[in-house]
């Protein structure tokens, strides 16, 4: 690496090497990549309607479509495999200038107009350009629309069974869990599990009850819970878990706690992101919907620190934490770390100033991480 001289707290986090293994396709789908595909077929899209998806064109008071409307709306303008290599080559372009160096992403094949096969193979193809042209690795979470049939969730399985690739490591669900559990999709996991397949959910994400998470990983037994924060209402299994390392992907601009306590102090304080590393839960800071949600891999750690009161020091710790629960093989989990600490010491020895070390309420995030 090159010798680095004096860094801000924002240059320090963006050149970090980071891992987001929490990032749903179409969420990392540029404004204008919108428009261009509004065009492209003949559907009629104001801009300012397609503001309305995004946060960072929102106003108070004003439309906020945004999150699920927004992903369900984004796969109806995309009806060519060509239109999802674009997106997971722009994704790859943005994360590269935040410092990104590997992404496990999610899509969900049965909102897709066209075969599983064929978005598919131009997701691998662009992956190929990707690591050429970013030296990013990506890899493929195919995702279950939990609004629709648990039928149809073991279709999707049976269509990565039927077209296997090294590229697709799991599955995950998503969507609004509200009326649809994970242990309502248990024959999808089931059959994805005894075929390989690693397996995450998002659980209690919106504020739903803590037994979500339990059963994702006691009745489901995924490898990691996708928000999952309200396990903090339950002390013992969250000290259960904490025990066992259950990694948890967190994402501190969730959209649901900034519109629960709109307050800024109020929802730094609440969140319970800081309830769950305190009490030693593994977290993993992920950004979810880049574009949608307005945020960026280094704005997500930034916000550790600045808004949620974690200690640099932490963000090294995360890091690992990130690789650790990642779906790559172990011999390329152990380099990477190897080579990442590496990075983040000399960059820490450049860092000019360490924001918020003299807080009383300070979070020193310090979990001992051993690579499984």
């Amino acid at each position: 690496m090159d010798a680095v001289s004096s860094l801000s707290l924002t240059e320090f986090i963006r050149r970090l090497p980071k891992a987001d293994i929490h990032y749903h396709l179409l969420g990392g789908v540029r404004l204008e990549t919108m428009l261009d595909l509004a065009r492209k077929y003949g559907v009629d899209l104001p801009e300012s309607e397609a503001r309305s998806y995004y946060r960072a064109y929102q106003t108070p008071g004003g439309p906020r479509k945004g999150g699920i409307a927004a992903l369900t709306f984004l796969y109806s303008l995309m009806q060519e495999a060509e239109d999802y290599a674009r997106v997971l080559l722009e994704v790859a372009e943005d994360a590269h200038h935040s410092g990104v160096k590997y992404i496990e992403t999610f899509w969900n094949p049965s909102d897709v107009c066209l075969p599983y096969e064929t978005v598919n193979q131009a997701l691998i193809k662009a992956i190929a350009q990707s690591q050429r042209d970013f030296e990013i690795t990506i890899r493929l979470i195919p995702s279950i629309n939990r609004e629709k049939s648990p039928e149809e969730a073991v279709a999707m399985v049976e269509a990565m069974i039927a077209h296997p690739h090294p590229y697709v490591l799991g599955i995950g669900i998503d969507y609004k869990e509200h009326q649809a559990p994970v242990e309502h999709f248990w024959k999808a996991y089931q059959l994805a599990s005894r075929h390989g397949y690693q397996l995450t959910a998002h659980c209690s994400e919106f504020g739903l009850h803590w037994r979500n998470v339990e059963t994702g990983i006691e009745l489901i037994g995924v490898d990691r819970i996708d928000h999952g924060y309200s396990i903090i209402d339950n002390p013992a299994l969250t000290r259960k878990y904490a025990a066992l390392g259950i990694p948890f992907t967190v994402v501190p601009s969730n959209t649901y706690f900034l519109q629960q306590w709109p307050d800024h102090d109020t929802w730094c304080q609440k969140h319970p992101i800081r309830a769950m590393a305190k009490a030693g839960l593994n977290i993993i800071p992920c950004t979810d919907d880049w574009h949608m949600h307005d945020t960026t891999t280094t704005k997500c750690y930034q916000v550790m620190v600045e808004d949620l009161g974690f200690d640099v020091l932490s963000l090294k710790t995360m890091m690992c934490n990130s690789l650790a629960a990642s779906w790559m093989p172990q011999i390329q989990k152990e380099q990477w770390t190897a080579e990442w600490c590496r990075m983040f010491d000399a960059l820490y020895a450049a860092l000019e100033d360490q924001p918020g070390d003299s807080a009383e309420d300070l979070i020193r995030y310090r979990r001992e991480q051993t690579i499984k």
